[in-house]
């Protein structure tokens, strides 16, 4: 514990210096990661490209070969390569549509009927004859007809046309029919045919449908990651102000351990030769010692007993009490205008309606302050001034006490400088009175004080507020 209290700013500079570096080194890896991701986007673009032409050049030879099949006459057979070329279309979902647009075939509509045409097809590779085929092939049957059954209707069939993307436009021959659907001969006791166009509606391969899903889940995942070095920026200030935290909250710990063992070894100090003191004090009035000297002794002696008294405070917990405010301050004033030039003056300010305001208030420290502040000022106005003390209610939670004074002033920049230990515009001063005031305020009194303002050998406020 000793060696963080002693170098807790070079920890704190170190903790700074290895949080900066990690979310540097967190900021250029991620910027080298979504560079190569950029990178891989651009491929997977020209990449299902390449997959579109392909899978356009796949279906428009499907679509040709639809077209050969209902171009056949009567009595001519189907070539077996045209066959296979309707058969290999097991992944791109296409609808063939007639001039009228009537249904007339399609494939690869249903996701269900494709994952199970691959189980059919991997069970086949391993057990050809397995009951287990059966049993799916029953069940592709049954869901190939409650699919059909759907596209009956015109709503379900418009749905899937919605979806298609692309369509090809394909001529059909086929024999020219009177009123009657009877086929129309022509001289040579031959069909007379016509020229029919339907269409081939497709859209993107479940190949490609899958590839959109993983492009799109990476890109989700970078966008994610754009927010990481956030995300450990946040969490290395967390880590550096907890430990920060920790560190100076120690560090006040023993602050305040040290100030309250100083102060009460201090008050004990003087208490041991002040009980001496006091008990020549008697001694000496028994012996009949001129009065007045008594009296000056006595009074130095209570002041001794006071100062041990304010230090034994320092440190003591349920110090506060409901006191009257003014009575204390008169009294404070009081006591150093009897000890100050004769050529300054004294005011204390209050509105009568305050005059017997009570707070919660430790009575020997809150003097200590008012006479810390009183004397400050006095140092300021170098012999000769005036020295004003404001008491009046400030807002609903604070009244507020100021010390004003036309003495040389305090810069701006020494505005808060002014209540640091050992901070001192004195050539023998220790700079523990003001360090002292605002310690006893905030800390024992949950008060504040601070310099309001400062002109110099006009106006310089001094500011305590208490709470109600």
């Amino acid at each position: 514990m000793r060696f963080f209290t002693k170098n807790i700013v070079i920890i704190n500079r170190v903790i700074i210096l290895l949080a900066f570096f990690v979310v540097i080194a967190t900021i250029i890896l991620t910027a080298e990661f979504l560079n190569e991701q950029e990178k891989v986007e651009i491929r997977k673009v020209g990449i299902l490209k390449e997959l579109r032409k392909e899978e356009k050049k796949r279906i428009r030879t499907w679509a040709d070969a639809v077209s050969q099949m209902a171009s056949l006459n009567i009595g001519q057979s189907l070539d077996p390569c045209v066959l296979d070329i309707l058969k290999s279309n097991n992944s791109i979902p296409a609808i063939w549509l007639g001039a009228n647009g009537d249904l007339k075939a399609h494939r690869n509509l249903d996701d269900k009927e494709i994952k199970l045409k691959k189980e059919i097809q991997n069970l086949e590779k391993k057990s050809p004859d397995s009951t287990k085929i059966r049993l799916l092939n029953d069940s592709l049957k049954i869901l190939q007809n409650q699919f059909n059954a759907k596209l009956q209707l015109d709503t379900f069939l418009q749905l899937e046309l919605d979806m298609m993307r692309y369509s090809i436009p394909i001529s059909i021959q086929s024999a020219k029919k009177d009123n009657n659907g009877n086929i129309i001969l022509d001289s040579f006791k031959k069909p007379v045919t016509e020229t029919i166009i339907d269409y081939v509606h497709y859209r993107d391969s479940y190949v490609i449908k899958e590839f959109n899903n993983l492009s799109n889940d990476s890109k989700e995942f970078a966008n994610k990651l754009q927010k990481l070095p956030i995300i450990i920026l946040i969490i290395t200030i967390s880590i550096f102000l907890v430990a920060y935290l920790a560190f100076y909250y120690s560090k006040k710990f023993q602050q305040n351990k040290l100030w309250a063992g100083i102060a009460k070894e201090t008050a004990h100090q003087i208490g041991t030769p002040l009980s001496s003191l006091m008990g020549w004090v008697e001694y000496l009035k028994s012996k009949n010692i001129d009065g007045e000297v008594i009296v000056e002794i006595e009074k130095d002696t209570g002041r001794l007993q006071q100062i041990a008294d304010r230090f034994s405070k320092i440190g003591s917990t349920s110090l506060l009490k409901s006191m009257e405010v003014s009575p204390i301050l008169e009294k404070t004033i009081d006591y150093v205008k009897k000890r100050a030039s004769k050529k300054i003056e004294f005011k204390y300010i209050f509105e009568e309606k305050y005059k017997d305001v009570k707070v919660n208030l430790s009575p020997e420290l809150f003097s200590w302050v008012i006479e810390n502040v009183l004397k400050n000022s006095i140092d300021s106005l170098q012999k000769t001034g005036l020295i004003q003390v404001v008491f009046k209610n400030h807002s609903e939670r604070y009244y507020s006490i100021d010390v004003i004074d036309n003495g040389k002033g305090i810069p701006s920049y020494d505005f808060k400088k002014i209540f640091d230990p050992g901070h001192t515009s004195k050539k023998r001063g220790w700079g523990l009175g003001l360090s002292l005031c605002k310690r006893i305020i905030t800390e024992y009194h949950q008060g504040k004080i601070f310099v309001l303002k400062s002109i110099a050998f006009k106006n310089t406020v001094i500011r305590i507020l208490i709470k109600k």
